[in-house]
Order: structure tokens, then C-alpha cells, then sequence
């Protein structure tokens, strides 16, 4: 049962190594030396600044910040810090914008300014997602340092600065793209694993297998397990984990509750006992589909279902079933149905003359619990052929027989 999960996990581990390496911050500072005083900033450092924008150069002398220690034309006493030579500000009405390049999650900045200064940070769509306020900080010899961050799922696209005109200068502007860990969905299968026929007086295993094989985190599972009351007497319930527990019994129906599943296959398995009571009729089913309701980092209430057990009192039925097979020409189309929505089923065939059997594919069952799909058979040898359908949870088996002709 996990081997399947192994392998799906070794492949999508394989073809995500790419991403996953690239996946490291990548961090930018500008620090806006080296520019001739005065001149216009449009595309600097991977970032694009709205009209208005302005290097500037304390070694022009037209600035209230030290160069090269005090400042020659103002009295000796100095605004402004700066770190370096260079600084960016803003001429007229002291507002401007800088705009970010993709899945930024961190802007900071270095601010030197004589009245409050306002920094925000803007998504695409314009949500706010975080401001800071520098309060003045002139004569004090020193820049302050501020940092905005954009919370999970989204990135910064612009930084709004809003203040006096040309009393606060920029320097030394940090930025950090991380491409956005957004919320991924769960992905849930609930298969219920039995017998196809029970006698009375004895005791039936249901195996609830509950796997997570989503790119997203379930948080919370309840699973409703309805049961014939009149068939079958509740006896326990076992699961393989210590986060699961009954928390209702009522009348025909057993509710079970779970903690947290990890993404990519991870699976835990309950098994439900009940004791078949003594004098039921021959014939009946007693199979019942069991509910499942979870959340994840996305939805409070997304719901789920089991595949419906064939399970009879006291009827031999066969556990091995018939798919649905179609040859036309050089394609073999198979369907089958009855499994759990989205478990995975795994094809194969076997050739004629005892011949090893050969792997087709692994799949998952549709939201209906149906598995469909087609193979070429160019070229092979003539004779009988067997497809085998095999559930790899509720662990059904499916087997049709095709010929080859010459």
C-alpha cells in the first residue's frame, strides 16, 4: 500500500528539485552611489521609480549632510546622515512610488528625514499590506532602518513613500524576492477495505484507509462511518495513530475525528470492528458509504466520500470483477468503477503462455470512483491477454481477459 506512494513522492521530488533549489531568497541592495547629483531615476536595481525621482550627491555641497565630515555651507552642523556619498529623494511634492519586481516579500530601507515620513507597502490589487511611520529624525547623526514585510500568500509590488517635499532622503534599499509559498490545497482519498461476505455471529474488519496525496496540509478530518444497527454491533476502533479518536456513537453511525495529514501521501488507517448479529438474513448488504469532511489551509469545509463495500451477509460472492474492455484495432480502452474518488489504482497485464505481467500505469480514480483510459497494442504477440485492475486501498481487484489476433 505505500509503495505506490514512495514512488509517486521519489517522482514528484525528482521533478521538483528544480524549483524547490530556486526557491532560496535572493536579496538586492542599492545603495545609489556612483550617479551624477541630481539625475533622474527611472529603472535602478531591478526596480522601477515613478517621476520625480532624484539621485543625489552630497559632494555638490547643495545638501545639509556631511561631506566630506561636516558641512561646509550650512554652519558646520549637518540634517541629514547618509551612508556614502549617494541617497535618493524625491523633488516636488515630496510623494513617489517604487515599484517591485515579482514575489518580493521584504522591502528596507534606510530613512533620514525633518518631518514624519510614511512607507507602504501595496499588493497588486492595492491591499495594503503594511505601513511604518519614521518620526523625525534630523540632527541625530543617524539613518533609520525600516522594514516592511508582506504576510503569507502575498508579495509587495509597490512601496508608496508620502512626506514633505525635500525634507527626507532613502539610502542604502534592500529588497528580497522569495517566490510566494501560497496555500496549496489537501487532497483527500477515504477507502473502505473489507471482505465481500460475512456470516452471522462473526466478526468484519472495516479498513478505513485516509490519505492525503495534496500539495496542501490537512489540519482536521471527521469522518462518519453509517453501519446497518440492525446487522451489526459496534465492537471498537482501532486506528494507527494517537491524533484519532471516536468522538460520537449513535444509532447506526460511528463519527470519527482526526488530526493533521502532511502533503504527499501521507496516509493513516482505521480499522472499525463490528460483530455480525445472529439471525440475519441471507442476502442483505449491509455496505454503506462512509462521509468524510476536512479543512485545509483553504477551506474550512470541503467534503469527501468512501467507495460503497459490496458486503453481503452470508452470500460467497466473487471478489475479482470484470472491467469494462473495448479493442478497436490498435487501442484497448478499459473502465471500471467502484473505487474510492481519487485512489490510486494500479494497471497491468499480463501476456499469453504464463509470460511475466507488465506494467502499464498507476492512476487515480475520478470523483466518481471510476478509472478509465486506453493502451496501444501494436506489434504484440498474438494470444490471450489478461488486464488487471488493482485498488491499492479498498483493494479491489478487476480482470478481463482480450485476445491478439494474428
Amino acid at each position: 500500500m505505500h509503495r505506490w506512494c514512495v514512488l509517486l513522492l521519489t517522482t514528484w521530488i525528482f521533478l521538483a528539485a528544480s524549483p524547490v533549489a530556486a526557491q532560496s531568497a535572493r536579496t538586492f541592495t542599492l545603495d545609489f552611489e556612483g550617479f551624477s547629483d541630481n539625475l533622474a531615476i527611472g529603472e535602478y536595481g531591478g526596480l522601477t521609480f515613478s517621476p520625480g525621482w532624484r539621485f543625489g550627491d552630497v559632494r555638490s555641497g547643495r545638501y545639509n549632510a556631511p561631506y566630506p565630515d561636516d558641512c561646509p555651507d550650512f554652519g558646520g552642523i549637518c540634517a541629514f546622515a547618509i551612508n556614502g556619498n549617494g541617497f535618493a529623494r524625491v523633488s516636488g511634492d515630496g510623494r513617489g512610488q517604487i515599484f517591485l519586481p515579482a514575489d518580493v516579500s521584504i522591502f528596507r530601507v534606510a530613512v533620514a528625514t525633518s518631518e514624519a515620513l510614511t512607507l507602504t507597502a501595496f499588493a497588486t490589487d492595492g491591499t495594503v499590506l503594511d505601513t511604518v511611520v519614521v518620526e523625525a529624525n534630523i540632527f541625530s547623526g543617524r539613518l533609520d532602518r525600516v522594514t516592511l514585510t508582506a504576510p503569507k500568500n502575498y508579495a509587495i509590488a509597490m512601496i508608496e513613500v508620502s512626506g514633505v517635499r525635500d525634507t527626507w532622503l532613502l539610502d542604502d534599499v534592500q529588497y528580497i524576492v522569495l517566490p510566494l509559498q501560497r496555500a496549496q490545497p489537501a487532497r483527500l482519498v477515504l477507502a473502505q477495505r473489507v471482505v465481500d461476505a460475512v456470516q452471522p455471529g462473526e466478526v468484519v474488519t472495516i479498513g478505513l484507509v485516509l490519505e492525503n496525496y495534496g500539495r496542501g496540509a490537512m489540519r482536521a478530518a471527521t469522518i462518519e462511518l453509517p453501519f446497518d444497527d440492525t446487522a451489526l454491533i459496534l465492537l471498537d476502533v482501532i486506528p494507527d495513530r494517537a491524533d484519532v479518536w471516536v468522538s460520537d456513537v449513535q444509532p447506526g453511525l460511528v463519527t470519527i475525528r482526526t488530526g493533521s495529514l502532511a502533503p504527499v501521501c501521507d496516509l493513516l488507517t482505521i480499522n472499525v470492528r463490528f460483530q455480525v448479529r445472529d439471525k440475519v438474513p441471507s442476502g442483505l448488504a449491509i455496505g454503506r458509504v462512509a462521509h468524510l469532511w476536512y479543512r485545509d489551509d483553504l477551506t474550512d469545509g470541503a467534503y469527501g466520500r468512501s467507495n460503497l463495500p459490496r458486503l453481503t451477509i452470508g452470500v460467497n460472492t466473487v471478489s475479482v470483477r470484470t472491467p469494462e474492455l473495448v479493442l478497436n484495432g490498435q487501442t484497448l480502452s478499459y473502465a471500471a468503477e467502484g473505487f474510492a474518488p481519487g485512489e490510486p489504482v494500479g494497471v497491468w497485464y499480463n501476456p499469453p503462455n504464463g509470460a511475466s505481467p507488465v506494467a502499464v500505469t498507476t492512476v487515480r480514480a475520478d470523483g466518481d470512483g471510476r478509472v478509465s483510459g486506453s493502451i496501444t497494442v501494436s506489434n504484440w504477440p498474438t494470444g490471450e491477454y489478461t488486464l488487471v485492475l488493482y485498488s491499492h486501498y479498498s483493494q479491489q481487484t478487476f480482470v478481463g481477459a482480450f485476445p491478439i489476433q494474428p
